[in-house]
């Protein structure tokens, strides 16, 4: 079955009036437009580190077991957080706060979670317990503690984190920061 591959300025097909002139640009703008929401963050942090190192499939795949998988098939998860969140910044209507929401977090409060999961790509069996998925996991940590200077785009406000995986004690559902840390593998402390 083929599909479809799109390009930034397609437009939408039997569309008039108001969405006459409307492109696939126009709707990544509206949906994806602000990297400081937490799932804009994560997908921008994936593209990032297959950037970084060297992966070069043409899209993401949302719903795979793992975020990256190289060409010699090691499976990478890619975990990101931030001291800022949109949520903190803006209200339900898109308007800036006057003050965030809440100040921003203690460097002990950040936390990565997700590390175990269900099988994605199978038909669900629920008598299995989440497990890890992938070889590698990548935390990637947006530092910039000022919200005037936050900017996804510049990548020295980025750290790249590797730990070694094993042991992870208890079920490691999440990790906090300063386990990641301390657990950091020396060859692969930054990308």
């Amino acid at each position: 079955m083929a599909r479809c591959g799109y390009s930034a300025s397609d437009t939408l097909l039997n569309a008039g009036g108001e969405l006459e002139d409307a492109t696939l640009l126009d709707f990544w703008q509206w949906a994806y437009a602000d990297l400081c929401d937490d799932e804009n963050k994560g997908i921008f942090a994936e593209w990032l580190v297959a950037r970084l190192i060297g992966i070069t499939k043409t899209r993401r795949i949302g719903w795979a077991n793992s975020d990256l998988i190289t060409p010699d098939g090691v499976r990478i998860e890619i975990k990101s957080s931030s001291y800022w969140q949109s949520w903190k910044l803006i209200d339900e209507f898109g308007v800036t706060r006057q003050q965030p929401l809440y100040p921003v977090s203690n460097e002990t409060r950040i936390a990565f979670a997700g590390l175990k999961a269900r099988d994605a790509v199978a038909v669900p069996d629920p008598s299995i317990p989440p497990e890890f998925k992938s070889h590698v996991y990548i935390f990637a940590f947006q530092r910039e503690a000022e919200v005037e200077r936050w900017n996804a785009l510049d990548l020295s406000q980025w750290e790249f984190l590797c730990p070694s995986r094993q042991p992870y004690p208890g079920a490691w559902l999440e990790i906090g920061f300063p386990q990641v840390l301390t657990r950091r593998a020396p060859t692969l402390e930054r990308i």
